[in-house]
């Protein structure tokens, strides 16, 4: 194989890679928006809603899902420091919880909470360390 020849192979080679790094990239994307219909289905199917609590359970999440996205976007744009937006989010949550503990059993609420403790653990996509 001349040098020339090589080169070529080369740069086909690269190409065909980046062509294929740049094809996967999106399926790693980390700021996957959840729609408040996935969130409540969800709640259907884990605390066995109630069509009045589904009803009663939308407008609610859908509130604090926008709250939630209006918090992040200032974070990111920065018009507010990270540590003034966590407490904001922690508030969030503990209103949110005040709210669907209006629709919700003790029960379901406390599942609920559970449900949201385990989100906030796990760690990124894509960021899986083994030990």
């Amino acid at each position: 194989m001349s040098k020339g020849e090589y080169t070529i192979t080369m740069k086909k080679i690269f190409l065909f890679i980046f062509g294929f790094i740049l094809m996967i990239t999106p399926c790693f994307a980390q700021d996957r928006v959840i729609s408040a219909d996935e969130i409540v289905s969800k709640m259907q199917v884990k605390l066995h809603l109630t069509q009045d609590q589904m009803t009663a359970v939308k407008p609610i999440i859908e509130k604090f899902l926008s709250k939630r996205e209006e918090l992040k976007s200032s974070m990111e744009d920065g018009t507010n420091d990270k540590d003034k937006i966590k407490g904001e989010m922690k508030q969030l949550r503990l209103d949110e919880a005040q709210e669907l503990g209006q629709v919700l059993s003790a029960a379901q609420l406390s599942q609920w909470k559970q449900m949201q403790k385990s989100l906030r653990q796990k760690p990124p996509v894509g960021n899986n360390q083994s030990s």
